[in-house]
């Protein structure tokens, strides 16, 4: 439930010499919350786009961003992340 549980996504990704890691997809009710948990217990820093990620109900995947993955990530938008990335 986690691509960090049972992978070697955290090998390879220090390999690579990465700290920081952008978490999208879905879903907020089970799958992105693991990969936040399971990054921020790795030591990295993890960044969630909200428009990039997705939950049902909408208010429940709204309200685990706002209440838990908020406490353990940086909270941002698709846009201001490229726009980051193009500084």
């Amino acid at each position: 439930l986690s691509p960090m549980a049972g992978t070697d996504l955290d090998p390879v990704l220090r390999n690579l010499g990465v700290s920081t890691v952008v978490v999208t997809g879905v879903s907020v009710n089970v799958a992105i919350t693991n990969l936040v948990m399971d990054a921020v217990n790795r030591g990295y820093q993890v960044v969630v786009p909200r428009d990039g990620v997705a939950g049902i109900p909408t208010d429940y995947a709204e309200a685990v961003l706002d209440n838990t993955i908020a406490l353990l990530a940086t909270l941002t938008t698709v846009d201001d992340l490229i726009e980051a990335w193009t500084r």
